[in-house]
Parts: structure tokens; C-alpha cells; sequence
């Protein structure tokens, strides 16, 4: 096992977006007593993680980048005076656009020793910010991009496609800024329906029709081949990067290391144990003013139960990793599963590939169904 990677949690939003069923809170006193108890959390928890080594932290949300550079840099310092973390370590931070008009807050941001940062864009076509309801139009972002260009080398954004009666034309649109802005990470989520949230109601009352399969298919191997032409490496069914700009936080939890979560429904994964923290943030805060640690469902996970989510996490990423599977099960994964690595392979799915045993583009496309049929 490689290093570990710590989550931190930041469950505020200045504003809800429609497709979002996240918390909305901007009160600034919750929002100081919040980071009071997430830095009390990070002590309580690094007792148990004294002989630990860390590489990655990302801050996600929510919109980390409401915070002060000086809340985010109280954050990072708590973290790096409790636990042993790495002096080359990745440090995201996940944003909004719209929270850096002015651009002087990417030099602060970059003085906390945040290195990598992540934008969440959805779109460079402004009818569809509009549906989405952003804050940001299509030239604030790629302004705002190409400031933070001045400053960090490492970024990424996130892209929503297959939205309602999407165009091939639009997503194209929106993919060749992304090109001409040359970001080296690349995100690409198609658009969830979330019970609860403004747009499952507008599909619920059939203002707005769901796509069908088939032209979500087109959207994504149109999104993929583009991106592959211009020199990405397609490294996990949702994830494009140029070489050496993976998320090595994100890596993670494909390749199955351990990580550490902080902060209200953040998720932990340690020596084959799960775990994740309370989802209410009243509940959290009252858990951590007592000392106590706000996690809930914790789980130990059978051996079955690891090796399907090690083969399920491993297709839905780079492939399953020969050597690691045998290591952890002492098995060899071809002889453990012939019959359904043989149906796979043959029907243009999947294939062994050095040391690993990788879906291809189409396989990728079925990833959820192949791991669902198959282990």
C-alpha cells in the first residue's frame, strides 16, 4: 500500500444550484463554529494515525473556495501539524468560479500550500449555466481560468453533459474552449436526477425529458474521442487528464489505499474498514462538542466484499491491478474468474493489458452493468 489521502469536508453553498441536494448555509457564526469543530475533529481523529504517512488532501464540498484563504490556511495547518504529511503532497481545493473575481485570491490561495485547484464550470454554453442555474457565465469562467493559469499549473474542471435535448453541437462548443483554455484535467459527469432537488421535480412533472440511452452514449464517445485526439489519457470512466495530471487524490480510492474523511457525511476507507461521518451538520457539531467522533456505520469488510469493490473500483478506473489482487486475496485473477474474463474479452469489453486488466471505451460505457453481471 502506498501513501494515504485525507477528505475535508465544507457542506456551505452561497447558493443552490437546481440540480444540487447539498446544504445551503452562508450564516458566517455557523460557518466559524464549523471550522472550530472540523480542526477539532482533525485532532481527535490523529491519535489513531501517528504511524500513518499522507500525500493527498482535498478540500471538496459544498464550495470550499466561500471560505477565507485565511479559514482554509487555519484548515491545512491544523492538518499538517497533526499528521506526517508528505512535503510533495497534492492539496485541491474544489471552486466556483464565481467566488474569484478577484484574481489576487488565487496567490493567497496558493500561499496556504494549496496546489491544485478544481473548478466547477458544467458548462461553456450559457443557456445551459442558465439551466443549471449558475452563477457564472461562460466568459466569467474562462476569464476566471485563465487567471488562475497565472498562478497554478495543476487544474482541472467539471463538465455536466447530457442534459435534456442536449446537441452534440453545444457539448462540442463547450469542449473546444476547454481545449483552448489547455486545462490538464478534465471531469465529465452526466447529469443526475436527484429526488428532492428542482430538476427531479421538472422531470417529475415532464417539463423536461430524461435522455434516452442512446444519445448519452453518443454524447460521451464523442466527449471521449475528442479529448483522447488532444492528447488526454481517458484514466477512469469520469476522469481525462494529460500525463502526470491524474488526481492523485482520486487515485485513491480506484486503486484501493487507505483515506480519511473529516467533516459532516465525509467517507473513510482504512486497512479494509469502512466508515462515514453524520450526515446533519447540527449532529456533527454537537458530536465533536462533546469530544466524541461523529462516525456512524462502520463496516468491516468480508473478503468477498473486498475483492468485488478492488475489481469493481479497478475496471471503473485504469483496470484491475494483477500483482495488488494477489497480493491482497493470493489469488490470480484470471483463474479466479476464467469464464466471465472470457466473455468480457470476447465481446470487445475488456482485455489484459500489461499488468492490468483494463475495460476498453465501450466496455467503459457498460462499466456499472459489467460489474453488476459479472463479480
Amino acid at each position: 500500500m502506498g501513501h494515504s489521502g485525507i477528505y475535508i469536508h465544507i457542506p456551505f453553498c452561497g447558493k443552490k444550484c437546481n440540480y444540487c441536494d447539498f446544504y445551503l448555509i452562508t450564516n458566517l457564526k455557523i460557518v466559524e463554529r464549523y471550522i472550530k469543530n472540523l480542526e477539532t475533529e482533525i485532532i481527535l481523529q490523529s491519535e489513531f494515525y501517528k504511524q500513518d504517512r499522507f500525500d493527498t488532501i482535498f478540500i471538496g464540498g459544498g464550495t470550499p473556495s466561500l471560505l477565507t484563504p485565511e479559514q482554509l490556511n487555519s484548515i491545512i495547518k491544523t492538518v499538517k501539524k497533526y499528521y506526517n504529511i508528505e512535503p510533495e503532497s497534492e492539496i485541491t481545493i474544489e471552486s466556483n468560479p464565481d467566488d474569484f473575481v478577484d484574481s489576487g485570491k488565487f496567490k493567497l490561495l496558493k500561499e496556504t500550500g494549496i496546489n491544485r485547484i478544481s473548478f466547477g464550470v458544467q458548462s461553456f454554453n450559457d443557456d445551459e449555466l442558465k439551466f443549471l442555474t449558475r452563477e457564472h457565465t461562460s466568459s466569467q469562467a474562462y476569464e476566471v481560468i485563465e487567471n488562475a493559469k497565472k498562478v497554478f499549473e495543476n487544474i482541472s474542471i467539471d463538465l455536466i453533459y447530457s442534459l435534456p435535448n442536449q446537441k452534440i453541437s453545444c457539448l462540442e462548443n463547450t469542449l473546444d474552449k476547454t481545449l483552448q483554455l489547455e486545462i490538464p484535467h478534465i471531469s465529465a459527469y452526466t447529469l443526475i436526477y436527484e429526488k428532492e432537488t428542482p430538476i427531479y421535480n421538472m422531470m417529475d412533472k415532464k417539463k423536461i425529458v430524461m435522455n434516452d440511452d442512446n444519445l448519452e452514449s453518443d454524447l460521451y464517445l464523442m466527449f471521449s474521442d475528442k479529448l483522447e485526439k488532444n492528447g488526454y489519457e481517458h484514466y477512469e470512466v469520469s476522469n481525462y487528464a494529460k500525463k502526470g495530471f491524474e488526481s492523485r487524490h482520486n487515485l485513491k480510492y480506484w486503486e484501493y489505499e487507505n483515506y480519511i474523511g473529516f467533516g459532516p457525511s465525509a467517507h473513510s476507507f482504512y486497512n479494509g474498514k469502512r466508515w462515514n461521518n453524520v450526515r446533519n451538520i447540527i449532529k456533527y457539531n454537537i458530536s465533536i462538542q462533546k469530544n466524541e467522533l461523529p462516525a456512524e456505520n462502520e463496516h468491516i469488510l468480508t473478503e468477498e466484499e473486498m475483492k468485488t469493490e478492488f475489481i469493481m473500483l479497478g475496471l471503473r478506473s485504469k483496470g484491475v491491478n494483477l500483482k495488488k489482487y494477489n497480493k491482497l486475496f493470493r489469488k490470480d485473477f484470471a483463474q479466479d474468474y476464467p469464464v466471465q474474463l472470457e466473455k468480457i474479452t470476447s465481446e470487445n469489453l475488456g482485455y489484459f493489458n500489461n499488468e492490468l486488466y483494463s475495460l476498453t471505451e465501450k466496455g467503459y460505457l457498460m462499466a456499472d452493468e459489467i460489474c453488476a453481471r459479472y463479480f
